[in-house]
């Protein structure tokens, strides 16, 4: 089905959707189809090439610099890495393919080793699952945070990216369920393991792929209508399309000022919107913040840029330092808060994304670089040793923010079970860029 309007950045975001679900679904039909025409053995090569082709689409569409959620398609390539494991482990403890038979079964077909669809679809329902449960925790959505942010002030387009992908996940979770029922119900109560006949290939074969066409109009229809709703959701919000949004973050000592929105949530109140740009200079920027505060008296420090979210703007960090003499007049909405204070307000959700994404990113990779080094192994011999975090210490800490490899090591060091092999398949699969020049400890 053709979604394809216009070039709006929320035609563009559904059509990213529209692609994601067409290939990953039917990265899973086509093992399914396959099975019709070539040997099973030849089944989990195919599953581990289009394991590569799923990770090599996710990092050319990083290196080009698209902003789509990708969550579907990840979820998909690791089913496909572990379907092609598990039939793999079949193969080999069922049939005399590299060494003698391992495991005899009555009435065992070793022509017929596995049923494809019935190691496909649990595995899809079981990862499916985790990835929903895990949420921002996953590792993709780490890696999508060291790139977009949480919102990085587009936050119509991101919200429709974080909830359809989960929606997609979810719908596929339903879908593998309800064919892997319907698929082992067939099998213990009809199918006889001596040969395929056309009943077992309507079950096994035919209707996942009548399926997944059923669910290519779903989808196309779902986003179609999706584009006139968000459009005039979009019609009544003020957006940062081409433009830089340039933030910072004020503390005086280890407090920090913060401000209360309309909504209720605390935010920084040194914020403005500028012509688009990829940097400013330290005097544009000191000129923006006076403007704001009438502060003259400060250090400044550049912390980082979020690339916007599909709608082509960004939001360029930095953290300004005033001593207790210079803190700028306190308005009626404004309050400086201890870090205890910053810490409630965050558990409580009471931080606006934005902010919270910023001292999320702050604190993650300085705790990771404070502790280990470039590689993930410990710099000090005590295990589990945590280092202090003080907000005043900020303007003297020698990271480079821009850096994710921090966000790596803070989520796989030497501290983690599994540890080198975590880092190993790491290496294989993942699919965000790190800088090549080291930061300085």
């Amino acid at each position: 089905m053709n979604i394809r309007t216009s070039d709006k950045p929320t035609d563009i975001t559904l059509r990213a959707l529209w692609r994601n679900w067409s290939i990953g679904f039917g990265a899973i039909i086509v093992p399914l189809v396959a099975a019709l025409f070539v040997p099973k053995i030849w089944i989990p090569f195919i599953c581990l090439a289009e394991a590569w082709l799923l990770i090599s689409l996710m990092r050319s569409d990083i290196a080009s610099g698209i902003s789509a959620c990708s969550l579907l398609i990840y979820v998909v390539s690791r089913v496909l890495l572990i379907t092609a494991l598990c039939m793999f482990v079949v193969v080999i403890l069922c049939t005399d393919w590299l060494v003698p038979t391992v495991i005899q079964l009555d009435l065992y077909n070793s022509e017929i080793p596995f049923v494809t669809c019935l190691v496909e679809f649990p595995v899809t329902a079981f990862l499916c699952a985790l990835s929903l449960f895990a949420g921002f925790g996953s590792r993709h959505c780490r890696e999508c945070q060291q790139r977009n942010g949480y919102y990085a002030g587009d936050s119509i387009v991101a919200t429709l990216y974080y909830r359809e992908a989960r929606y997609q996940v979810a719908i596929l979770l339903l879908v593998s369920l309800a064919l892997g029922a319907v698929e082992y119900w067939y099998y213990f109560a009809r199918y006889i393991n001596a040969n395929m006949n056309n009943p077992d290939r309507f079950f096994f074969n035919y209707m996942p792929l009548a399926m997944y066409g059923l669910s290519l109009f779903f989808m196309g229809g779902r986003y179609t209508n999706l584009r006139t709703l968000y459009d005039a959701l979009a019609a009544t919000k003020t957006g940062h399309a081409n433009s830089t949004v340039v933030r910072y973050l004020i503390f005086a000592g280890n407090d920090m000022l913060l401000r209360q929105n309309p909504d209720g949530r605390w935010d920084t109140p040194a914020e403005s919107i500028i012509g688009r740009t990829q940097a400013i200079g330290e005097k544009q920027s000191r000129n923006i913040l006076e403007e704001i505060t009438g502060v003259a008296d400060y250090a400044l420090r550049y912390c980082f840029t979020n690339e916007g979210f599909a709608t082509g703007s960004n939001v360029i960090h930095y953290a300004a330092f005033v001593d207790g003499d210079e803190r700028p007049a306190l308005k009626d909405s404004e309050q400086w808060f201890t870090a205890y204070m910053v810490d409630a307000a965050l558990a409580a959700n009471a931080l606006e994304p934005v902010l919270a994404n910023e001292l999320y990113r702050i604190h993650t990779m300085t705790m990771a670089w404070k502790t280990y080094d470039r590689k993930g192994e410990r710099l000090y011999p005590i295990k589990h040793y945590r280092p202090t975090f003080r907000f005043g210490d900020l303007k003297d800490w020698q990271i480079d923010y821009d850096d994710p490899v921090w966000f790596d090591i803070a989520a796989n060091n030497e501290d983690r079970l599994f540890f080198r092999t975590r880092r190993f398949w790491h290496r294989l699969t993942g699919v965000f860029r790190t800088k090549s020049e080291p930061s300085g400890q």
